[in-house]
């Protein structure tokens, strides 16, 4: 009997000292302590919604009266789990770990859908998709060569066509001629439709906010999407610095460290 109890009283003991590790643990895996808790996956893979696909964490909400490009971006669908990202000449990307869903919208055939055209790609969309082709036609003013979607497709308003003017614009947009079509603003106002935007003379790039949610003392975390080089499909961005809330980020002044990019939250900007 006593040797019962010994031993009874050492694996209590045992697991006791388990989960108190197990607890630590958990908490020093995180940089936030509004978030250190956070324990199950916030992913559900079936779901073809982003809304639907990636719940909050904790204590965390969302407001979804969204309006407009926001609405329209955080109802866009996915592609089914473990689809892979694919480049344009249908190469898959060397790096599945860091994304973890794919945006189900058509990429053009040529190498024009990478860095910051991406947004473009989604800008230009949304759109055509809520057929506001005077809205298309006005951001013509900044390509190289500023020919209007109205003027180019001739009464043609099929999808194809479509798609072969969102290739000419990328063609000829890059990053200098689309930060004309943005201004920064605070991370503390960041919205849905918001992009982190870095343009340099030989690299740039930008991330956008597909997703948002804010807790009751007005903590703000988000989800990006982005493409890269060479041109590929438009995926959700996993958070490498914190497990424990991917593919959520914290909206914070400083850095921004994504999987492929590393960005500032002075570099957020909104489309006028």
């Amino acid at each position: 009997m006593k040797i019962f109890k010994n031993t009874f009283f050492l694996t209590l003991s045992f697991f006791t000292i388990l989960s108190s590790c197990n607890t630590q643990i958990l908490k020093s895996s995180s940089n936030n302590e509004l978030l250190e808790n956070e324990e199950s996956s916030l992913i559900h893979t079936r779901e073809l919604k982003i809304f639907k696909r990636f719940d909050t964490p904790e204590k965390f909400s969302r407001n979804q009266n969204y309006t407009g490009f926001g609405k329209w971006l955080n109802n866009l669908s996915l592609k089914n789990n473990n689809t892979p990202v694919y480049t344009f000449d249908g190469q898959k990307k060397s790096n599945p770990n860091i994304y973890v869903g794919v945006l189900d919208l058509e990429q053009p055939k040529k190498n024009v859908q990478f860095n910051s055209n991406a947004i473009m790609s989604l800008r230009l969309e949304y759109f055509y998709r809520e057929k506001k082709y005077n809205e298309i036609d006005k951001l013509a003013k900044v390509l190289a060569n500023p020919i209007t979607y109205t003027t180019f497709v001739k009464g043609d308003y099929s999808y194809p066509k479509f798609m072969d003017y969102l290739t000419h614009y990328l063609e000829n947009s890059n990053s200098q001629t689309i930060v004309q079509l943005l201004k920064p603003i605070s991370i503390k106002e960041i919205q849905v439709g918001d992009v982190f935007f870095q343009k340099e003379t030989i690299k740039n790039h930008a991330a956008i906010v597909m997703d948002l949610a804010q807790d009751k003392n007005g903590n703000k975390i988000f989800i990006l999407a982005q493409s890269y080089y060479p041109s590929q499909d438009i995926h959700i961005l996993s958070n490498p610095s914190n497990d424990l809330i991917s593919p959520w980020y914290i909206a914070k002044e400083g850095t921004l460290l994504t999987p492929e990019w590393r960005f500032l939250s002075s570099d957020l900007m909104r489309f006028k």
